[in-house]
């Protein structure tokens, strides 16, 4: 549990991974493995460049970045770029960093300019000519245009970026002074410092196996970095900012695949700990958040993607166990929202990055409400922290696979020893997720694997998928349709089994896969019934849940989950989790890296 520094937060946020550095060490090798590390932003293309002599030199290509760099460079300052594409198709051309006319320095952007369009027809109008298509550019021309008045690299910069309307981060890197220069405003920007070196990176992981020192970075602040040494100045305010280095211990980050041939499968062989690490919180660490739940109107939980499906099941928990008022709301349509939530509610929000953007948006609307802000994360030193009156770190470890599993579990078993804490059972809670920590170990065998295989195998050639479920497995449903959707790039849709007859049947045909989710409850005879409703129209049915069902007759195949009385749906969900991964294998599509997607979504 940490109570954060108060901090605001701005709007429109965006995708691609920044990394500088400047130090004693060889530049383009440390540059290109925190750009490895940074890939899950975004792979689009990338880019390296360095200051060799009086002269920058510039690697970049698209698709994903290399196992290593063919040409070699050397130097001892450098910056890099992942990129996502939002303003220009994938090229080489638009990949970051990018050059000045003079050749005196490079700059990469994370962001929008929004008023993109009226700065490059301003130019225009000067007699520029534009060499990209992305909006990166315009920044480029705006600190030349500068330096013709001005000839100080650090004030033309700030000029620049003063005049830029959207939310962008900006990272440059200038030959003369040989320093590189950075400024935060919205995207997230983090130093990293040793003995003798620099590290600015978009996220800790970049350069976590280097250092676990950090100097957080706010909006409106510009980084100055060159022969070892930072200085951080407000660019409004302008004077410079004393700030101390502090040592993250969450840092302690493992990246290695090990035995395992892909993220995804070590990550979701790794539930059987995260769980636990997830809910080691005593009591008392959660009793601020209690009392503020016990005292309030009502609960909202809020995140997008997998993150809003954790919320969803949390909310479920809070009314379901502690008989709150608890609302599961997704961070992109909190319009409706905007003049409900205030200083009797509560908002729980949940992200794995902690900078999506929709959630960071939301955050903003409700504190200004007066609303409690709590927020479950998985990255320290994220802006959700920051601007949360309490968060608690999902402690899952790192997360390199763009497809969220275990921060799922470790963020649904922290909202079950929650809500059974605010009824007087944190008790009951710890031993039943020491029980399914302990089953998962069994789980996770040979057996199971070859059942998941080949149902993988049978799945392959289908195109449409749905899957069922009710009660505590209804959202649990739509999380596992958004798994194999993510790596399989199969059609999967997850339905309360309800919704069967008011629609979803008549699309239903001979063959159609679906997957009902089944456990040892109060909704189980409905789920065996719709089950039989869609077999007996031809469908391919597929049992998911408790094992005393797996000879029930409605079901063609069946795959028993770890064994827990009462926190079920994390043990139901890790099985859609492996059919995604399998299925993929069997497609050869892409496991770590799906097309079109990254891990954090910060980008409206």
């Amino acid at each position: 549990m940490h109570f954060p520094k108060k901090n605001n937060i701005l709007k429109h946020l965006n995708m691609c991974g920044i990394f500088g550095y400047s130090g004693k060490s060889n530049a383009p090798e440390i540059i290109h493995e925190g750009l490895k590390r940074l890939e899950y932003r975004g792979y689009d293309s990338w880019g390296i460049s360095i200051i060799n002599g009086d002269k920058i030199e510039t690697i970049k290509n698209i698709g994903h970045i290399p196992e290593k760099i063919e040409k070699e460079l050397k130097a001892t300052i450098g910056i890099g770029h992942t990129r996502w594409a939002t303003h220009g198709g994938v090229t080489i051309t638009n990949a970051h960093p990018h050059i000045s006319s003079d050749k005196r320095f490079v700059i990469a952007q994370n962001g929008i300019v929004e008023n993109y369009t009226s700065l490059k027809n301003s130019f225009f109008k000067k007699g520029y000519s534009f060499k990209t298509q992305v909006d990166t550019e315009v920044i480029l021309k705006l600190i030349e245009d500068n330096l013709k008045k001005d000839n100080d690299i650090k004030d033309a910069f700030i000029k620049a970026f003063k005049k830029l309307e959207g939310r962008n981060t900006v990272i440059l890197l200038d030959s003369k002074i040989k320093k590189i220069y950075a400024i935060r405003n919205g995207s997230p920007l983090i130093l990293g410092v040793s003995k003798d070196d620099i590290y600015l990176a978009s996220d800790p992981l970049a350069f976590n196996h280097l250092t676990k020192s950090i100097v957080e970075i706010n909006n409106g602040e510009l980084v100055e970095i060159g022969k070892g040494e930072f200085h951080i100045y407000d660019i409004y305010k302008e004077k410079e900012i004393k700030r101390k280095p502090k040592v993250e211990k969450l840092l302690n980050i493992d990246i290695d695949k090990g035995e395992y041939d892909h993220y995804m499968l070590k990550e979701i062989v790794q539930q059987q700990f995260t769980i636990l690490k997830a809910t080691s919180y005593s009591i008392k660490d959660l009793k601020p958040l209690i009392e503020k739940i016990k005292n309030s109107k009502n609960v909202y939980t809020i995140g997008a993607g997998t993150a809003g499906y954790a919320g969803d099941q949390v909310s479920y928990y809070l009314r379901k166990i502690s008989k709150r008022n608890a609302i599961s709301i997704k961070a992109y349509e909190t319009e409706s929202y905007v003049d409900i939530v205030g200083k009797d509610d509560v908002v729980i929000a949940f992200s794995q990055s902690g900078e999506t953007a929709d959630t960071l948006e939301a955050v903003e609307t409700f504190k200004k409400n007066k609303a409690y802000i709590c927020s479950v994360i998985n990255m320290p030193g994220s802006t959700l922290s920051r601007v949360s009156d309490i968060f608690f770190m999902s402690n899952a470890g790192s997360e390199i696979c763009v497809a969220s599993t275990k921060v799922f579990t470790s963020q649904i078993s922290f909202g079950y020893l929650l809500a059974k804490s605010l009824i007087n059972e944190y008790s009951e809670a710890k031993m039943e997720l020491s029980i399914l920590s302990q089953n998962l170990e069994t789980f996770f065998n040979e057996k199971t694997f070859n059942n998941i295989k080949k149902i993988s195998k049978l799945l392959k050639n289908k195109e449409h998928f749905f899957i069922l479920g009710k009660g505590q497995n209804y959202h649990i449903a739509q999380e596992g349709a958004l798994k194999i959707k993510e790596i399989s790039y199969k059609h999967f849709e997850g339905f309360a089994a309800g919704e069967l007859k008011h629609g979803v049947i008549a699309l239903i045909e001979k063959g159609t896969p679906v997957i009902s989710i089944i456990s040892d409850d109060t909704n189980y005879k409905d789920m065996i019934s719709a089950t039989y409703e869609v077999k007996a129209r031809g469908a391919l049915t597929i049992g998911v849940g408790d094992s005393k069902f797996s000879k029930e007759k409605s079901f063609n195949y069946f795959i028993p989950v770890a064994q827990c009385s009462e926190l079920k749906a994390a043990a139901n969900v890790i099985p859609f989790q492996l059919i995604s991964y399998y299925l993929a294998l069997e497609l050869g599509n892409s496991i770590d890296k799906p097309r079109n997607l990254a891990k954090s979504v910060t980008v409206k």
